[in-house]
């Protein structure tokens, strides 16, 4: 779906360059801008998050080998319910506690479940 993606970059008058694994389909859009004005990186910002939102709407998925981090982290409801986020963030506090592994890079602080076993 490189056309929708192109699109998507045109819009906020951006080019991309699409780095993709061939085999699995796994695509890496690369959204150029220039990292020194504060607008384009705005408008670099939105396209990418415009970019995950149709790939979620189209049956892929936010993220593949390399993880959310913050970038991502304010789209996981577009992926995941509720339901979904609170099993993992529980998850994640069974192997840390104090949640002192990646604050605040995968699932944003507030809203965090009681600790498993706590409920």
């Amino acid at each position: 779906r490189r056309a929708e993606v192109l699109e998507i970059c045109a819009g906020y008058g951006l080019q991309v360059a699409n780095i993709f694994h061939a085999g699995d389909g796994n695509l890496h859009p690369l959204v150029l801008y220039n990292m020194n004005d504060p607008v384009e990186q705005e408008k670099a910002e939105a396209a990418g998050a415009d970019i995950l939102k149709f790939c979620v709407e189209v049956g892929g998925c936010l993220t593949g080998e390399h993880g959310v981090g913050i970038e991502k982290r304010d789209l996981m409801a577009i992926q995941f319910d509720a339901v979904d986020l609170t099993a993992q963030m529980r998850l994640k506090s069974v192997f840390d506690p104090d949640w002192l592994l990646n604050p605040a890079k995968v699932f944003p602080l507030e809203g965090r479940p009681a600790p498993f076993g706590q409920d």
